[in-house]
């Protein structure tokens, strides 16, 4: 009987290098400033989407923020 191969150890490092693999492909074919407007746009998303999922509002996502930042 074969053994299975898990790739749990490794599950870090495929997501960051295909992370970066896009970052660079979108470096290359559209450009440095459309590639940070694509990733700013994505994060504000994720943030809006996590406020709606958690039902917080806009200044607890802000107090958040400010308290990332104050460390």
């Amino acid at each position: 009987m074969k053994k299975r191969v898990t790739i749990a150890p490794y599950r870090n490092q495929i997501i960051f290098t295909s992370l970066a693999l896009l970052m660079a492909i979108l470096f290359m074919t559209i450009g440095f400033w459309k590639t940070v407007l694509i990733v700013i746009l994505t994060g504000s998303g994720y943030f809006i989407g996590k406020m709606q999922d958690e039902k917080s509002s806009i200044s607890s996502i802000l107090a958040s923020i400010k308290a990332f930042f104050e460390r």
